[in-house]
């Protein structure tokens, strides 16, 4: 587990977080199985290219044989507005891998959509498809709802390789949101699933 801090600790190392390209955000989930720390650190380069690293940690309170780890680098430059190319690297359970994808994305003021498709390589060649949506209305002249969902899957020819959901629901004010919180990771046509839901906080830098 040590070398996996390392490696994301490492990868830091291009983000000058108190750049005013550069956007920082970590999460918390605090669940009946498990802590999760997850973030998501973004740099741009230019309005074309941008540079980010999605990073998630989750332990078990009484185990440490079922920790999950997701560490992505990734370089986007975009083609067209809401169009973009990513090549990205990283390790995940359970191993390294590299990969390119296509992602079409879609904002409004309270609204983002984001999709994304491409090959993976981790052994073999995967089809790696993601999904997220976030959507923040207010609710009142300080608070706004706040809603969450990333969902990845990686399939090939024989089996559905590896797949999460990670769901939150609560209040947003300002660049604070916090709520309930559910994850759900699969690996291997489902042999093994964890699930855990409990109490988030997320903060934008």
């Amino acid at each position: 587990m040590a070398k996996y801090v390392l490696y994301s600790l490492l990868s830091f190392f291009p983000f000058p977080v108190g750049a005013q390209q550069a956007a920082y955000v970590p999460e918390l989930l605090a669940g009946h199985r498990s802590v999760s720390y997850l973030h998501n650190v973004t740099y741009r380069l230019s309005d074309r290219m941008s540079l980010s690293n999605l990073t998630l940690f989750d332990t078990e309170y009484c185990h440490d044989v079922r920790n999950i780890f997701f560490i992505r680098n990734m370089f986007s430059y975009s083609l067209f507005p809401g169009l973009a190319v990513n090549v990205f690297f990283g390790v995940k359970n359970p191993g390294s891998f590299t990969g390119v994808a296509l992602q079409y994305t879609y904002r409004k003021t309270t609204f983002v959509l984001a999709y994304s498709a491409g090959a993976t390589y981790q052994k073999d060649v995967t089809l790696e498809q993601s999904l997220r949506l976030e959507y923040f209305p207010r609710i009142s002249p300080q608070y706004q709802a706040y809603f969450n969902l990333l969902a990845i899957a990686n399939v090939n020819t024989t089996e559905y390789q590896r797949g999460l959901l990670y769901l939150r629901l609560g209040l947003k004010k300002n660049n604070l949101a916090y709520g309930l919180g559910f994850n759900l990771d699969q690996f291997n046509n489902n042999a093994q699933s964890l699930e855990n839901a409990g109490s988030f906080i997320r903060f934008q830098f």
